[in-house]
Protein backbone atom coordinates (compact mmCIF):
# COMPACT_ATOMS: atom_id res chain seq x y z
CA UNK A 1 0.00 0.00 0.00
CA UNK A 2 1.50 3.33 -1.10
CA UNK A 3 2.06 5.82 1.69
CA UNK A 4 -0.42 8.69 1.77
CA UNK A 5 0.22 10.74 4.94
CA UNK A 6 -2.97 11.69 6.77
CA UNK A 7 -2.77 14.24 9.60
CA UNK A 8 -5.48 13.94 12.25
CA UNK A 9 -5.82 17.05 14.42
CA UNK A 10 -7.88 17.07 17.61
CA UNK A 11 -8.13 15.85 21.16
CA UNK A 12 -7.21 12.72 23.00
CA UNK A 13 -8.92 12.21 26.32
CA UNK A 14 -10.00 9.75 28.96
CA UNK A 15 -13.67 9.00 29.58
CA UNK A 16 -14.31 8.36 33.26
CA UNK A 17 -17.45 6.20 33.18
CA UNK A 18 -19.25 6.60 36.50
CA UNK A 19 -21.86 3.94 37.23
CA UNK A 20 -24.86 4.46 39.56
CA UNK A 21 -23.01 2.47 42.25
CA UNK A 22 -20.16 5.06 42.03
CA UNK A 23 -17.72 2.63 40.44
CA UNK A 24 -15.46 4.27 37.85
CA UNK A 25 -13.98 2.84 34.68
CA UNK A 26 -11.39 4.80 32.67
CA UNK A 27 -11.44 4.43 28.87
CA UNK A 28 -9.29 6.34 26.40
CA UNK A 29 -11.16 8.18 23.67
CA UNK A 30 -11.74 11.35 21.73
CA UNK A 31 -13.17 11.43 18.22
CA UNK A 32 -9.90 12.41 16.49
CA UNK A 33 -7.94 9.75 18.37
CA UNK A 34 -10.49 7.17 17.18
CA UNK A 35 -10.16 8.40 13.60
CA UNK A 36 -6.36 8.14 13.74
CA UNK A 37 -6.54 4.63 15.20
CA UNK A 38 -8.92 3.54 12.45
CA UNK A 39 -6.60 4.82 9.72
CA UNK A 40 -3.57 3.24 11.37
CA UNK A 41 -5.24 -0.13 11.91
CA UNK A 42 -6.31 -0.27 8.27
CA UNK A 43 -2.73 0.26 7.18
CA UNK A 44 -2.95 3.97 6.46
CA UNK A 45 -0.16 6.43 7.24
CA UNK A 46 -1.78 8.19 10.22
CA UNK A 47 -0.10 11.12 11.99
CA UNK A 48 -1.90 12.25 15.16
CA UNK A 49 -1.61 15.95 16.00
CA UNK A 50 -2.44 16.34 19.69
CA UNK A 51 -0.69 17.08 22.96
CA UNK A 52 -0.04 13.99 25.09
CA UNK A 53 0.37 14.29 28.85
CA UNK A 54 3.25 12.92 30.88
CA UNK A 55 0.72 11.48 33.36
CA UNK A 56 -0.47 7.87 33.61
CA UNK A 57 -3.43 8.46 31.30
CA UNK A 58 -1.05 9.94 28.75
CA UNK A 59 0.96 6.72 28.86
CA UNK A 60 -2.22 4.76 28.11
CA UNK A 61 -2.91 7.02 25.12
CA UNK A 62 0.62 6.55 23.76
CA UNK A 63 0.33 2.77 24.10
CA UNK A 64 -3.00 2.75 22.26
CA UNK A 65 -1.59 4.83 19.41
CA UNK A 66 1.46 2.58 19.13
CA UNK A 67 -0.77 -0.51 19.13
CA UNK A 68 -2.68 0.96 16.17
CA UNK A 69 0.46 1.97 14.22
CA UNK A 70 -0.28 5.69 14.55
CA UNK A 71 2.62 8.16 14.40
CA UNK A 72 2.57 10.91 17.03
CA UNK A 73 3.49 14.11 15.20
CA UNK A 74 4.48 15.89 18.44
CA UNK A 75 6.09 13.19 20.61
CA UNK A 76 7.25 15.45 23.47
CA UNK A 77 5.34 14.68 26.70
CA UNK A 78 3.56 17.67 28.26
CA UNK A 79 3.23 18.50 31.93
CA UNK A 80 -0.44 19.44 31.65
CA UNK A 81 -2.89 16.70 32.69
CA UNK A 82 -4.83 14.53 30.26
CA UNK A 83 -8.18 15.93 29.12
CA UNK A 84 -11.09 14.25 30.95
CA UNK A 85 -14.74 13.62 30.21
CA UNK A 86 -16.76 12.43 33.20
CA UNK A 87 -19.68 10.36 31.95
CA UNK A 88 -22.49 9.66 34.39
CA UNK A 89 -24.18 6.42 33.35
CA UNK A 90 -27.84 6.83 34.28
CA UNK A 91 -30.93 4.83 33.22
CA UNK A 92 -32.30 7.92 31.47
CA UNK A 93 -29.09 8.32 29.47
CA UNK A 94 -25.48 9.45 29.99
CA UNK A 95 -24.57 12.94 31.23
CA UNK A 96 -21.24 14.48 30.24
CA UNK A 97 -18.98 16.85 32.17
CA UNK A 98 -15.80 17.96 30.40
CA UNK A 99 -12.52 19.04 32.02
CA UNK A 100 -10.83 20.84 29.13
CA UNK A 101 -9.03 23.98 30.30
CA UNK A 102 -5.23 23.83 30.62
CA UNK A 103 -5.08 20.17 29.59
CA UNK A 104 -2.47 18.57 27.38
CA UNK A 105 -4.50 17.71 24.28
CA UNK A 106 -5.05 21.30 23.21
CA UNK A 107 -1.64 22.69 24.21
CA UNK A 108 0.05 22.98 20.82
CA UNK A 109 2.87 25.33 19.92
CA UNK A 110 2.02 27.01 16.62
CA UNK A 111 5.56 27.07 15.20
CA UNK A 112 6.38 23.52 16.27
CA UNK A 113 3.11 22.13 14.90
CA UNK A 114 3.29 24.02 11.60
CA UNK A 115 6.90 22.92 11.05
CA UNK A 116 6.11 19.28 11.85
CA UNK A 117 3.21 19.24 9.41
CA UNK A 118 5.29 20.93 6.72
CA UNK A 119 7.89 18.18 7.12
CA UNK A 120 5.38 15.51 6.09
CA UNK A 121 5.99 14.80 2.39
CA UNK A 122 2.97 15.20 0.10
CA UNK A 123 0.31 15.39 2.83
CA UNK A 124 -2.72 13.65 1.33
CA UNK A 125 -5.33 14.72 3.86
CA UNK A 126 -5.86 16.67 7.05
CA UNK A 127 -8.73 16.01 9.45
CA UNK A 128 -9.84 18.45 12.14
CA UNK A 129 -12.58 17.59 14.58
CA UNK A 130 -14.60 17.49 17.77
CA UNK A 131 -13.43 19.41 20.84
CA UNK A 132 -10.42 20.75 18.97
CA UNK A 133 -12.79 23.22 17.30
CA UNK A 134 -13.64 24.59 20.75
CA UNK A 135 -10.58 24.82 22.94
CA UNK A 136 -7.66 27.21 22.52
CA UNK A 137 -4.96 27.29 21.39
CA UNK A 138 -5.83 24.28 19.24
CA UNK A 139 -9.05 25.83 17.90
CA UNK A 140 -7.42 28.89 16.33
CA UNK A 141 -4.31 27.00 15.24
CA UNK A 142 -6.37 24.25 13.65
CA UNK A 143 -8.45 26.78 11.77
CA UNK A 144 -5.30 28.50 10.48
CA UNK A 145 -3.79 25.18 9.36
CA UNK A 146 -6.97 24.20 7.54
CA UNK A 147 -7.35 27.55 5.81
CA UNK A 148 -3.73 27.46 4.63
CA UNK A 149 -3.74 23.82 3.52
CA UNK A 150 -2.38 23.06 0.07
CA UNK A 151 -4.88 22.68 -2.73
CA UNK A 152 -3.49 19.15 -3.10
CA UNK A 153 -4.54 18.23 0.46
CA UNK A 154 -7.99 16.81 1.12
CA UNK A 155 -9.50 18.69 4.09
CA UNK A 156 -12.03 16.81 6.24
CA UNK A 157 -13.96 18.55 9.04
CA UNK A 158 -16.01 16.67 11.64
CA UNK A 159 -17.67 19.03 14.17
CA UNK A 160 -19.04 16.08 16.20
CA UNK A 161 -20.83 18.76 18.23
CA UNK A 162 -20.72 18.72 22.03
CA UNK A 163 -23.19 21.49 22.97
CA UNK A 164 -22.59 21.11 26.72
CA UNK A 165 -18.94 22.08 26.19
CA UNK A 166 -19.67 25.13 24.02
CA UNK A 167 -19.45 28.48 25.80
CA UNK A 168 -20.10 30.81 22.86
CA UNK A 169 -22.58 29.08 20.58
CA UNK A 170 -22.60 31.83 17.94
CA UNK A 171 -18.81 31.87 17.63
CA UNK A 172 -18.71 28.08 17.48
CA UNK A 173 -21.22 28.01 14.62
CA UNK A 174 -19.28 30.79 12.90
CA UNK A 175 -16.04 28.75 13.15
CA UNK A 176 -17.72 25.70 11.63
CA UNK A 177 -18.97 27.90 8.79
CA UNK A 178 -15.49 29.34 8.19
CA UNK A 179 -13.91 25.88 8.18
CA UNK A 180 -16.60 24.67 5.81
CA UNK A 181 -15.54 27.31 3.29
CA UNK A 182 -12.25 25.40 2.79
CA UNK A 183 -13.44 21.89 3.57
CA UNK A 184 -13.56 19.25 0.90
CA UNK A 185 -15.62 16.95 3.14
CA UNK A 186 -17.72 17.88 6.17
CA UNK A 187 -19.03 14.87 8.07
CA UNK A 188 -22.05 15.57 10.28
CA UNK A 189 -24.67 13.53 12.08
CA UNK A 190 -28.34 14.46 12.10
CA UNK A 191 -27.82 15.57 15.72
CA UNK A 192 -24.97 17.86 14.65
CA UNK A 193 -27.21 19.48 12.06
CA UNK A 194 -30.03 19.91 14.58
CA UNK A 195 -27.59 21.88 16.72
CA UNK A 196 -25.81 23.83 13.97
CA UNK A 197 -28.99 24.73 12.04
CA UNK A 198 -31.93 24.22 14.42
CA UNK A 199 -34.44 26.00 12.19
CA UNK A 200 -33.72 23.81 9.17
CA UNK A 201 -34.45 20.21 8.28
CA UNK A 202 -31.50 17.82 8.30
CA UNK A 203 -31.02 17.93 4.53
CA UNK A 204 -31.52 21.69 4.35
CA UNK A 205 -28.91 22.04 7.10
CA UNK A 206 -26.50 19.97 5.00
CA UNK A 207 -27.20 22.18 1.99
CA UNK A 208 -26.48 25.23 4.14
CA UNK A 209 -23.01 23.81 4.82
CA UNK A 210 -22.57 23.34 1.07
CA UNK A 211 -23.52 26.97 0.58
CA UNK A 212 -20.59 27.99 2.81
CA UNK A 213 -18.24 26.40 0.28
CA UNK A 214 -17.81 22.75 1.30
CA UNK A 215 -17.36 20.41 -1.66
CA UNK A 216 -19.16 17.47 -0.04
CA UNK A 217 -21.28 16.94 3.08
CA UNK A 218 -21.67 13.41 4.46
CA UNK A 219 -24.67 12.95 6.76
CA UNK A 220 -25.10 10.01 9.13
CA UNK A 221 -28.26 9.19 11.04
CA UNK A 222 -27.77 6.07 13.14
CA UNK A 223 -28.92 2.96 11.22
CA UNK A 224 -30.53 5.07 8.49
CA UNK A 225 -28.80 5.40 5.09
CA UNK A 226 -25.69 7.59 4.84
CA UNK A 227 -26.19 10.51 2.46
CA UNK A 228 -23.50 12.49 0.68
CA UNK A 229 -24.36 15.78 -0.99
CA UNK A 230 -22.32 17.81 -3.45
CA UNK A 231 -23.26 20.74 -5.65
CA UNK A 232 -24.09 18.38 -8.51
CA UNK A 233 -25.40 15.14 -7.04
CA UNK A 234 -26.66 13.23 -4.00
CA UNK A 235 -25.53 9.74 -3.03
CA UNK A 236 -27.51 7.62 -0.57
CA UNK A 237 -26.05 4.34 0.74
CA UNK A 238 -28.06 1.95 2.91
CA UNK A 239 -26.65 0.56 6.15
CA UNK A 240 -27.17 -3.19 6.46
CA UNK A 241 -28.82 -4.47 9.65
CA UNK A 242 -26.20 -4.78 12.36
CA UNK A 243 -26.10 -6.63 15.69
CA UNK A 244 -25.01 -3.60 17.73
CA UNK A 245 -22.98 -4.02 20.92
CA UNK A 246 -22.52 -0.27 21.22
CA UNK A 247 -22.08 2.69 18.89
CA UNK A 248 -19.02 4.24 20.56
CA UNK A 249 -16.69 5.48 17.84
CA UNK A 250 -18.98 4.40 14.99
CA UNK A 251 -18.90 7.79 13.26
CA UNK A 252 -15.15 8.10 13.82
CA UNK A 253 -14.59 4.67 12.26
CA UNK A 254 -16.65 5.72 9.25
CA UNK A 255 -14.52 8.84 8.75
CA UNK A 256 -11.29 6.90 9.24
CA UNK A 257 -12.47 4.28 6.77
CA UNK A 258 -13.42 6.94 4.22
CA UNK A 259 -10.04 8.69 4.55
CA UNK A 260 -8.11 5.44 4.18
CA UNK A 261 -10.13 4.29 1.17
CA UNK A 262 -10.10 7.66 -0.61
CA UNK A 263 -6.40 8.38 -0.26
CA UNK A 264 -5.51 4.72 -0.80
CA UNK A 265 -7.10 4.95 -4.24
CA UNK A 266 -5.04 8.06 -5.05
CA UNK A 267 -8.19 10.18 -5.14
CA UNK A 268 -8.18 13.91 -4.42
CA UNK A 269 -10.73 16.66 -3.84
CA UNK A 270 -11.48 16.73 -7.59
CA UNK A 271 -12.90 13.21 -7.59
CA UNK A 272 -15.59 14.14 -5.06
CA UNK A 273 -17.63 15.03 -8.14
CA UNK A 274 -17.35 11.40 -9.31
CA UNK A 275 -20.63 9.91 -8.09
CA UNK A 276 -19.50 6.28 -8.44
CA UNK A 277 -16.24 6.87 -6.54
CA UNK A 278 -18.08 8.65 -3.73
CA UNK A 279 -20.62 5.84 -3.43
CA UNK A 280 -17.87 3.21 -3.35
CA UNK A 281 -15.95 5.10 -0.65
CA UNK A 282 -19.00 5.52 1.57
CA UNK A 283 -19.99 1.88 1.13
CA UNK A 284 -16.50 0.78 2.20
CA UNK A 285 -16.53 3.21 5.15
CA UNK A 286 -19.89 1.90 6.35
CA UNK A 287 -18.41 -1.61 6.50
CA UNK A 288 -15.71 -0.37 8.91
CA UNK A 289 -18.27 1.42 11.04
CA UNK A 290 -20.52 -1.66 11.23
CA UNK A 291 -17.67 -3.83 12.49
CA UNK A 292 -16.87 -1.23 15.15
CA UNK A 293 -20.51 -1.27 16.32
CA UNK A 294 -20.28 -5.03 16.81
CA UNK A 295 -17.59 -4.57 19.48
CA UNK A 296 -17.56 -3.01 22.93
CA UNK A 297 -15.85 0.38 22.92
CA UNK A 298 -14.19 2.13 20.01
CA UNK A 299 -12.30 -0.83 18.54
CA UNK A 300 -12.11 -0.44 14.75
CA UNK A 301 -10.99 -3.45 12.73
CA UNK A 302 -7.46 -4.09 11.58
CA UNK A 303 -6.27 -4.57 8.00
CA UNK A 304 -6.11 -8.37 8.18
CA UNK A 305 -9.74 -8.46 9.34
CA UNK A 306 -11.16 -6.70 6.29
CA UNK A 307 -9.15 -8.10 3.38
CA UNK A 308 -12.03 -10.31 2.27
CA UNK A 309 -14.65 -7.57 2.49
CA UNK A 310 -16.08 -6.04 -0.64
CA UNK A 311 -14.41 -2.68 -1.07
CA UNK A 312 -11.28 -3.59 0.92
CA UNK A 313 -9.64 -6.36 -1.13
CA UNK A 314 -7.35 -3.72 -2.67
CA UNK A 315 -5.47 -3.55 0.63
Amino acid sequence: MTSHPIAVLGENLVDLLVSPDASVNAVIGGGPLNVARTVGRLGGDAHFVSGISVDAFGAFVRAALEDSAVHLLLPRALNQPTTLAVVELNPEGPRYHFHLSDTAAFTLDARETTAALAALPDLSAIYFGTLGLLVEPMASLGEALVMSASARTLVVIDPNCRPSAVRDHDEYRARVARLSSRADVVKVSSEDLDYLHPKLSVMDGAREILSHGAACVIVTDGPAPVTALTATHEVCVAVAPTAVVDTVGAGDALVGGFLTWWTGHDLTRRELNDESALEAAITAAIAISRITCQRAGAQPPRRNEVLELEGWRWL
